[in-house]
């Protein structure tokens, strides 16, 4: 059976080697392409809060 730890490490190699790729948001997956997609929307989503003026966690509104 694995553990948690053991789990959490296999992941993290996965990720090192390339063969997952995830986002900020924790989404995952095996698919390059997929994780070019995550990656694309992930930025315009991210580009869109900024020129509404929204600001990330932990940085105060000017």
């Amino acid at each position: 059976m694995t553990t948690p730890e053991q789990s959490r490490q296999q992941q993290e190699r996965a990720l090192e080697r390339g063969e997952v790729y995830q986002d900020a948001e924790g989404h995952s997956t095996a698919d390059p392409g997929a994780g070019a997609e995550h990656a694309d929307s992930e930025a315009d989503r991210n580009a869109e809060q900024l020129r509404q003026g929204e600001v990330g966690p932990g940085i105060p509104e000017q």
